[in-house]
């Protein structure tokens, strides 16, 4: 087995996040295929954003009811900015889970380029039965967990108004989670690694996915961003994949 390089680190994160932006920006090849993504995305996000800002905006009307007054003004507007923040996190992953399927040949591409620029060698495939698979796993995975986390959160607010000091940030961090575990799907899932590896390769490295899924999910609220999300954030989830393994997938088993 050949000697590994250093594990990926915690801001080798950022450097990752940076580098696949870098990678599909000077990778003219690359561009036709980020366009049909980032279609599909920003129509099933624009659809999944009207629901998301219509039940934040009805969930703190109720809260605060009509005569607020001064301080309760203040209140309703500071929660409906966090309450719309989350909102645009859940709809842009729920966008990702129904967009990742209808453009994941053209995802998977773009991790294979960038795994071959960086090791030079041509990944090997999964049979398409594989893939398919592996990815319905690990999206399910995501869904099951992530989702009930923001469910339970949800309902605390309901019963608990003032939690929302602390489940608006542990919100943020859950998208976060979900987010740089879809990124990671195509990369990984070129290894052949299912959900159990996948697992490992997450706690080993929990650091650097936090810090990888928390820069995307701020970004993710820029205007124009979402557009461009899933092939610069699969460009940069496989460099993070080869930071801790530079070895191409056809030698990592």
């Amino acid at each position: 087995m050949p000697d590994r390089q250093p594990r990926l680190t915690t801001f080798g994160a950022i450097d990752s996040f940076f580098g696949g932006i870098g990678f599909v920006l000077t990778t003219p090849r690359l561009w036709g295929l980020a366009v049909i993504p980032a279609v599909v995305l920003v129509l099933l996000f624009g659809g999944f954003l009207a629901l998301c800002i219509w039940g934040a905006a009805s969930f703190d009307a109720t809260l605060f009811g009509h005569d607020r007054g001064t301080w309760g003004a203040v209140g309703y507007w500071t929660l409906l900015v966090f309450l719309i923040f989350i909102g645009i996190l859940i709809a842009l992953l729920l966008a990702l889970a129904f967009a990742e399927p209808l453009s994941g040949f053209a995802l998977e591409r773009i991790s294979r380029a960038q795994t071959e620029a960086i090791t030079g060698t041509h990944p090997k495939l999964p049979s398409l039965f594989a893939s398919i698979w592996l990815s319905l796993c690990a999206v399910l995975f995501a869904v099951a967990l992530g989702g009930s986390a923001l469910v339970v959160l949800f309902v605390v607010n309901v019963f608990y108004p003032p939690a929302v000091v602390v489940t608006v940030p542990l919100k943020v961090l859950v998208c976060s989670w979900m987010l740089a575990w879809d990124l990671l799907d195509y990369p990984l899932g070129l290894r052949g690694m299912g959900l159990w590896k996948r697992l490992k390769w997450v706690i080993r490295h929990f650091g650097a996915f936090t810090l990888f899924g928390f820069l995307w999910a701020s970004m993710a609220v820029i205007p124009g961003v979402v557009l461009v999300l899933l092939p610069m954030g699969v460009a940069g989830a496989t460099q993070m994949v080869l930071r801790d393994d530079p070895r191409s997938s056809n030698e990592s088993e």
